[in-house]
């Protein structure tokens, strides 16, 4: 079944507070555009545009073009011939990162595939993916699978405002007992709204396994968590940032009829978490927005969890 790259929405307003930098060519965010493709270390490869230029490959060497579509993450687009994502690495920032792809997120991913083969779940699913590695790392590209359903992006469930208040509380219903689950078992989604897609009946497609955490296991442990006082923190630098912040505020502030529900949600939130048996202290935790590096750092107590 062909994904329906038309509904992506390329962002929600005030998404996040560094969405203004983005250094990716304004022709290639929004609309289809043709991808090079080059050959390198005897395979022939995606080339995202932007990357072409920025390492002056000639023209002379790109074998042919195929069409794509960008989605919510600008370097990930869609290849409606075959029906699946690429994502690309781009030497370029988008918000406050590089958007490169060197070989120790594709090892991430490659790791958090197999512990979530080791633990599935009802309500729960991920795009398998293809790796493909390069010396040069510039060159390092993922593939993912589109599994065979019709699928939405969080976004366009969220901004369009068409679903019913039913279906809406089952989805968030699910995003919070999905991601309780897998943090009771030291896997940490980040479940941040593009990383979600959705079939017609709330079930969850995650689609970035590189971004996927752990508080003990190294390879997949955040670049801060020596700065977090015990995993607990974790628990509320992931769930209030991405689950709260990112996906219930969002809903709200789209659907005023889920006003009404706060209580409800909440309850949800305080009954999983006795039902996983996790951990959060009485405040929360966060970045601080005008500093270079990602530190976290005590906040209030996100509204969701007050």
């Amino acid at each position: 079944m062909k994904y329906l790259v038309e509904l992506e929405y390329i962002n929600i307003d005030n998404y996040s507070p560094f969405s203004y930098i983005n250094e990716m060519s304004e022709q290639y965010r929004y609309d289809r555009y043709l991808l090079p493709y080059i050959s390198h270390e005897w395979k022939t490869i995606p080339v995202h545009p932007d990357t072409i230029s920025d390492l002056w490959i000639p023209d002379s060497q790109i074998l042919f073009h195929k069409e794509v579509y960008p989605t919510s993450s600008f370097r990930t687009v869609y290849l409606k011939e075959d029906n699946t994502f690429l994502k690309l690495p781009i030497q370029r920032k988008i918000t406050r990162w590089l958007r490169d792809l060197p070989i120790k997120q594709i090892l991430r991913s490659e790791f958090a595939t197999e512990l979530l083969k080791r633990n599935p779940l009802n309500g729960f699913s991920f795009l398998c993916e293809h790796w493909n590695i390069f010396k040069d790392e510039k060159f390092n590209y993922i593939v993912r699978e589109i599994p065979n359903v019709k699928l939405y992006p969080l976004f366009y469930i969220i901004k369009s405002q068409k679903y019913k208040k039913d279906f809406l509380m089952k989805l968030i219903t699910n995003i919070i007992s999905t991601w309780m689950f897998y943090a009771s078992r030291d896997i940490y989604l980040e479940y941040h709204t593009q990383n979600i897609l959705v079939d017609k009946n709330a079930n969850i497609y995650y689609r970035d396994l590189s971004d996927i955490k752990s508080f003990w296991v190294s390879i997949i442990q955040p670049s801060y968590a020596n700065n977090l006082a015990n995993r607990s923190e974790l628990n509320s630098l992931m769930f209030d940032r991405s689950v709260c912040n990112q996906n219930l505020s969002f809903f709200l502030t789209y659907y005023k009829e889920l006003s009404s529900e706060i209580p409800t949600i909440k309850q949800i939130i305080k009954s999983n978490i006795e039902k996983y048996a996790l951990h959060f202290h009485n405040y929360s935790m966060d970045f601080t927005c005008d500093k270079p590096v990602r530190i976290p750092e005590k906040v209030p107590l996100n509204f969701w969890r007050n």
